[in-house]
């Protein structure tokens, strides 16, 4: 075995920020707190649009190529008692990727049709009808429940990794390096230029969408 680094810091950065964003829409939501809570949605989109560029220009596990989302090998990884063989995402960890990603995409997109009835709404809620409005702020609301399900399961899957697996999944979130076979290949490091590149691709086209808002 040998540590190499697997996770670029550009994709550590994302995973914490998104942890605390959404820790921040959390409580921000629930005192409705809306002077806060729109711009830590619009710093989480901006965050999320970020890892979608990178998922296709980052590091080679950072990328969505990467990950392991066939079926054959999720049944593959099953039969085999959860081996912790791969470098990057395995193909349980993949899919629990992609749900979440998916799940934050919902949560913001329809946050940006909702509404509060009451003083505040979304930057695109007037581009749509009352009727879809409300329905977008209860599909908002419900997929919320979802998203803290799907969290509360990834932070089990990450404890069961570490305590019984005896993974080094969650330090190499911090430090990017993991234990690995001799035999793998330490990936090529990205050039910072794409990654400035993408945050500005990222944030231009929030401040797009909050301009869409006046």
């Amino acid at each position: 075995m040998k540590s190499i680094r697997i996770w670029d810091v550009p994709t550590r950065l994302f995973h914490w920020l998104l942890v605390l964003a959404i820790a921040g829409l959390w409580y921000t939501g629930t005192e409705g707190d809306m002077d806060r809570h729109l711009p830590l949605a619009y710093f989480t989109l901006a965050l999320l649009l970020f890892r979608f560029i990178w998922g296709f220009v980052g590091g080679f596990y950072s990328r969505f190529s990467a990950f392991q989302l066939a079926p054959a090998n999720a049944i593959r990884y099953i039969r085999s008692g959860l081996k912790s063989d791969y470098p990057g995402h395995n193909p349980l960890g993949s899919w629990s990727v992609v749900a979440l990603l998916l799940s934050v995409a919902v949560q913001l997109t329809t946050g940006l049709f909702a509404n509060d009835a009451i003083l505040t709404e979304g930057p695109l809620a007037h581009y749509v009808s009352s009727n879809l409005s409300d329905q977008m702020t209860s599909w908002h609301s419900l997929n919320f429940n979802i998203l803290l399900g799907l969290i509360a399961l990834h932070i089990a899957a990450v404890l069961f990794y570490s305590v019984i697996k005896r993974d080094d999944i969650l330090p190499a979130m911090i430090t990017g390096n993991r234990s690995v076979s001799a035999d793998t290949d330490e990936p090529a490091r990205k050039n910072p230029a794409y990654s400035l590149i993408a945050i500005a691709v990222a944030a231009g086209i929030v401040w797009l969408i909050t301009q869409l808002g006046y």
